[in-house]
């Protein structure tokens, strides 16, 4: 595949060979749609923030206690095991 090289002016300025494997193929729509999201992701201002387990508004008591209840050892309730917990490493502005 040949091209006509120009100037910013907008006068010739010879040609260049390329390659048809590269430069001939069909442009695929899925990979476009990918960069430009890409792109636009990447524009984003990035100020959001979620909860660490100090920040959560839920008690630091014993949940129950440590023997006889069948279940599993637990402490308080704000670890991200728990609905309503704080996240282990969630994104920090």
């Amino acid at each position: 595949m040949e091209l006509k090289v120009t100037t910013l002016e907008g006068k010739a300025a010879g040609s260049v060979q390329l390659s048809d494997g590269i430069f001939g193929l069909e442009p695929r729509k899925d990979i476009i749609q990918r960069c430009v999201q890409w792109q636009l992701n990447k524009r984003q201002a990035g100020t959001h923030k979620t909860k660490d387990r100090a920040e959560i508004w839920r008690t630091g008591k014993k949940m129950y206690k440590q023997k006889g209840t069948g279940g599993a050892r637990h402490g308080s309730a704000r670890v991200p095991q728990f609905r309503g917990g704080g996240r282990a490493f969630g994104p920090v502005v």
